[in-house]
């Protein structure tokens, strides 16, 4: 018999329900209690009868996803939207740990067996991800501090030695941002799957080291998605609002993927509108000849070149060896 184990992650502990006992252990490195409890309740083949399910909580899940992968463990990781919404049907009126670990064990009777894999851990895309995240936090850091010492401008009472101070901080986030390339990049050069295919993207033009880094990591994150996939994991998944007469919404993108991917895929589509002649007469094509909003075609434009740049990774070929016809380029 099949064991559906809801587990709400924290930082300190896991909280633990399979529909009739409720345990807390440790959220430890290895989860070695975690494995005795196991063993203790389900026997020597625990690991075929039990199934996880818990929401992905950035770094506090890694030790979870770890054991699940060592010990060939079949997990199911919830979507937090799907799960709030969830426990709103359920009719929970509060939140606490144990409530929503018992939320997540009656989620399974959504699931098929389908829907519950082990997890993949790939090395290299989980070291280019922690600098991915990393990148993000310098440049927004940089971003808003950059806007402040803009602002005091043309403010009074502003010291030379606070915008010094400033632009000194400045500095170093930018030279820390520049670091933080060169490691990611030594990094995807270190290995020779990773060197392959990250020069086989960056072979397409409008493509930067920062775009092609963020799209080999979402490819070897997910190496199994296809296309309808990979848009939904960029957020750039068409959405619709309508109900009777009375809201008639048009179509726009979930933005329910990564915004880093969204954003640096933007920046390299207006690049590769200008610099590469696929991207560029598609543009053309959907403005001039659809009259299609310029925003609506760069939108286009952005899941065209996410789906050449996943064509490259899987069939490990650079862009130059593309035959890119007239055809090609205009259709969807």
């Amino acid at each position: 018999m099949t064991e559906y184990i809801g587990i709400d992650v924290s930082k300190q502990s896991l909280e633990l329900w399979d529909g009739t006992q409720e345990e807390e252990v440790p959220n430890e490195r290895r989860l070695t209690t975690l494995k005795k409890l196991l063993k203790k309740r389900y026997g020597g083949e625990w690991n075929q009868q039990v199934r996880f399910i818990y929401e992905p909580t950035g770094p506090y899940s890694n030790y979870l996803r770890v054991f699940a992968s060592e010990n060939e463990l079949k997990v199911h990781e919830v979507n937090p939207k799907k799960s709030a919404n969830f426990a709103k049907v359920l009719g929970n009126r509060s939140k606490t740990d144990a409530i929503d670990a018992k939320m997540l064990s009656a989620f399974h009777a959504l699931l098929a067996e389908e829907d519950f894999c082990i997890p993949a851990m790939d090395e290299r895309a989980e070291q280019l991800g922690a600098y991915l995240g990393s990148y993000e936090i310098i440049q927004k850091t940089r971003t808003m501090l950059s806007n402040h010492v803009h602002a005091l401008e043309e403010k009074s009472g502003v010291t030379r030695k606070l915008k010094d101070s400033l632009e000194k901080e400045l500095g170093r986030l930018g030279t820390m941002e520049e670091q933080l390339e060169k490691e990611m990049g030594a990094v995807a050069e270190d290995h020779e799957e990773t060197r392959e295919a990250l020069h086989n993207l960056l072979s397409m033009n409008g493509i930067g080291i920062i775009s092609a880094m963020s799209l080999l990591y979402l490819f070897r994150k997910y190496p199994g998605a296809h296309r309808n996939e990979i848009t939904a994991l960029a957020g750039l998944d068409p959405g619709q609002r309508q109900s009777g007469s009375s809201l008639q919404g048009g179509r726009k993108i979930s933005r329910a993927g990564d915004p880093l991917l969204r954003k640096v895929l933007s920046l390299a589509c207006m690049n590769s509108i200008q610099h590469n002649e696929c991207i560029q007469a598609f543009y053309k094509h959907l403005v001039s000849d659809n009259h299609k909003k310029p925003k609506v075609a760069l939108v286009a434009c952005m899941r065209k070149l996410l789906f050449i740049a996943h064509h490259l990774y899987v069939t490990t070929s650079k862009y130059r060896a593309l035959h890119h016809d007239a055809n090609l380029c205009l259709s969807s």
